[in-house]
């Protein structure tokens, strides 16, 4: 893989990543820790995927979803930082993979 490409591949692999990782232990932090829940359609009124059942149920789904995202950016630091071109192309489809897998795991439950 060309280096220009190598060079971009690893930059979006980690915004995506340090994206993801902050928005989902953010929503973690305030709903888990904090216990703001205000504004949140907890309780299943409204079609909303099966962990909006509890506060507890969905800060530890974005949690678990933080601390995965967490680890793909670890590797893709480390990738871009040694200058792994092919590792860098596997965290790319990692985190590729890992947002398909979140968007679909988002529709389950919602009716």
């Amino acid at each position: 893989m060309k280096r220009p490409i190598n060079i971009l591949l690893g930059a979006i692999t980690l915004l995506l990543n340090a994206g993801l990782t902050f928005l989902n232990l953010s929503e973690w932090y305030v709903v888990g820790v904090q216990g703001r829940t205000e504004g949140y359609p907890f309780g299943g009124e409204s079609p909303t995927p099966y962990y909006y059942q509890t506060a507890e149920l969905y800060s530890t789904v974005t949690l678990i979803w933080g601390i995965i995202f967490l680890a793909v950016l670890l590797l893709a630091i480390w990738t871009v930082w040694k200058g792994k071109q092919q590792l860098n192309a596997i965290a790319f489809g990692l985190t590729i993979t890992l947002l398909l897998g979140l968007f679909i795991h988002g529709q389950i439950g919602a009716y």
